[in-house]
């Protein structure tokens, strides 16, 4: 949704066409729950779950895209409601229609912090592949760029940030820009 792939497959189809994608897979997904030979109170609990994490995720994607992240509270808070709420979806429709829903509050916290960890990740991936994502190029805040740009040193990433190297004096020296992340500790934080 976010765009960030540059030339994979799965981007170069139409935008429409992923969220008809999307669209109909969400919708499969709530026919097979209305399907189930279970009583109703457990599949209304667990479509209700699916809807309130989906718009807590498209809430978290809108914080993304728009790219207002300046601080890595509101980076954690984003990544918490756009991946953390889609994990803790899976979890919750599953105990709801086991009829578990005990102990929300664990299986939220665990489920956001699964979900946290794997944007996490996908966001240190999306910075050692600049020819495959579009994170660095669409100047996205993750967690290692704000940290970068907290940083007192001057480093590469600062200085394309504030438009003083434009994204392909950036590019050409990527891998030193990957090295004063590591030297920095960027991912270590992560």
């Amino acid at each position: 949704m976010d765009q960030d792939s540059l030339e994979t497959s799965w981007s170069k189809a139409p935008l429409t066409t992923s969220l008809h994608m999307a669209t109909g897979l969400l919708l499969a997904g709530q026919k097979a729950i209305a399907d189930l030979p279970i009583d109703d109170y457990k599949k209304v609990r667990a479509q209700s779950y699916i809807l309130s994490r989906l718009l807590q995720s498209v809430n978290g994607q809108h914080m993304d895209v728009t790219n207002g992240i300046q601080t890595e509270a509101e980076y954690i808070e984003m990544v918490k409601k756009k991946s953390g709420s889609l994990v803790a979806m899976a979890c919750f429709v599953g105990t709801a229609l086991a009829g578990a829903e005990k102990n929300t509050v664990i299986i939220e916290k665990y489920a956001n912090d699964i979900g946290i960890a794997a944007q996490i990740d996908n966001d240190i991936d999306a910075l050692y592949r600049w020819d495959e994502k579009n994170d660095i190029k669409a100047k996205k805040k993750s967690l290692p760029v704000l940290y970068m740009l907290a940083s007192k040193r001057d480093n590469l990433l600062k200085q394309y940030f504030s438009n003083h190297i434009d994204y392909n004096e950036l590019y050409a020296q990527k891998e030193k820009v990957i090295q004063q992340m590591e030297q920095e500790g960027a991912f270590l934080l992560c």
